[in-house]
């Protein structure tokens, strides 16, 4: 049994960092929101050359569940109960921006295959949840945001029952990570980005970042490690805490599922049929509660095996489980993400705790960080303030 289902045939590893090299921007982390800022800094003409202290997509960004969903990581409605609700709106149309950018980018780097714009389910799986769902889409029709009610007997076969409900945004999309990543990684190369891998390294007061095989020496540092922000920045230490969330893939399924991505559970379990015929399968991180809260790759068997019922009792899928892995990612307490400068450290920025929902999160992190560096400003700055 293989470990992560998204990176079978993952490609070979690249060379660690070598020898003395000079850009304007040195990134740490070649995960979504890294290969993000080196390809917005390309597009403004900046130099830029990533370290990553495994492989692209090796961390959570690799170890997902493939979905490419706007907003944040509470649903539209509680986010503007969390956030305000001109800021919930913003964050909103923000990544709705950013999907259409990856949409784009994904067929100019020839991996379109990787992104299906199928939409989402949002599934209310009783009826106090169901409430809820019809205020998260009375939210977004306020606000102008599309999405549209699926009523009980119009639900998907395996996922019809009497007290269920069902909200579909068809603008939401899968994404098979690595498999995006890695393509945009090969173009990045092309455009003159250098990608370092299995390289750690430390930063020094003269703006470089010293590895065992080399030195690279940079203008601006922007660290983008998720869920390891903390511990590369101090001053997010206490603020961002890593998080592993379990996930399972099956067999191939003979025959059709569920078309779209599913959100079930308010989000606590999440699924999708792929292209294959494989279920993957997320979910029961409040079954994993504080033992959940890790930077360890390590499963519980407890989890996996929920997850193993789910399949079987609540979806229907009697098809054997072929891959299991977790994936750490970073949870802050107010459930927005971070992206910006570092107060009283010139030209350091750093961008993580997405909650789970950084495919889009990081790309607008990423943009942030790019007007920051670029422009010396951002109107968005303050949708992922750094400095909260």
């Amino acid at each position: 049994m293989t470990d992560v289902y998204w990176r079978d045939g993952a490609e070979s590893p690249r060379p660690a960092l070598d020898g003395d090299v000079s850009v304007d921007v040195a990134i740490v982390g070649a995960g979504n929101a890294g290969l993000a800022t080196a390809w917005l800094l390309a597009e403004r003409g900046v130099t830029s050359a990533i370290v990553e202290t495994r492989t692209v997509a090796s961390g959570a960004s690799g170890r997902n569940g493939g979905f490419l969903i706007a907003g944040a990581a509470p649903m539209y409605n509680d986010a503007c109960a969390l956030f305000g609700s001109d800021l919930a709106r913003r964050i909103y149309a923000a990544t709705l921006d950013a999907q259409a950018r990856v949409f784009d980018i994904a067929e100019s780097v020839e991996a379109s295959d990787a992104v299906r714009r199928v939409g989402l389910l949002r599934l209310a799986v009783d009826a106090d949840e169901a409430a809820h769902v019809r205020d998260h889409a009375a939210s977004l029709a306020r606000d102008g945001f599309p999405g549209r009610i699926v009523d009980a007997p119009d639900l998907p076969g395996p996922l019809r029952r009497d007290d269920r409900l069902g909200l579909v945004t068809d603008h939401d999309a899968s994404v098979h990570p690595v498999r995006w990543l890695t393509a945009l990684a090969k173009d990045l190369e092309r455009r003159g980005v250098r990608i370092y891998e299995n390289t750690t390294v430390r930063h020094d007061p003269a703006r470089r970042l010293v590895a065992a095989g080399g030195v690279l020496r940079c203008g601006a540092l922007v660290v983008a490690a998720d869920a390891g922000l903390g511990a590369l920045l101090p001053e997010f230490a206490d603020r961002i805490r890593p998080r592993r969330l379990h996930m399972v893939a099956t067999a191939p399924l003979d025959g059709d599922h569920v078309r779209q991505p599913v959100y079930a559970r308010y989000g606590h379990e999440y699924h999708q049929q792929l292209p294959d015929g494989r279920i993957v399968l997320g979910g029961f991180s409040d079954l994993d509660g504080t033992d959940s809260y890790t930077d360890r790759e390590e499963s519980s068997r407890v989890v996996h095996e929920r997850l193993e019922r789910y399949l079987r009792d609540d979806l229907g899928v009697d098809m054997p489980v072929t891959h299991r892995w977790v994936g750490v990612v970073g949870y802050t307490d107010d459930q927005r993400p971070y992206a910006g400068a570092i107060p009283d450290r010139p030209d350091v920025y750093g961008m993580g705790g997405y909650c789970g929902t950084g495919n889009l999160c990081g790309w607008v992190a990423a943009r942030i960080v790019t007007d920051l560096i670029v422009d010396g400003g951002s109107s968005d700055a303050d949708l992922f303030d750094a400095s909260r």
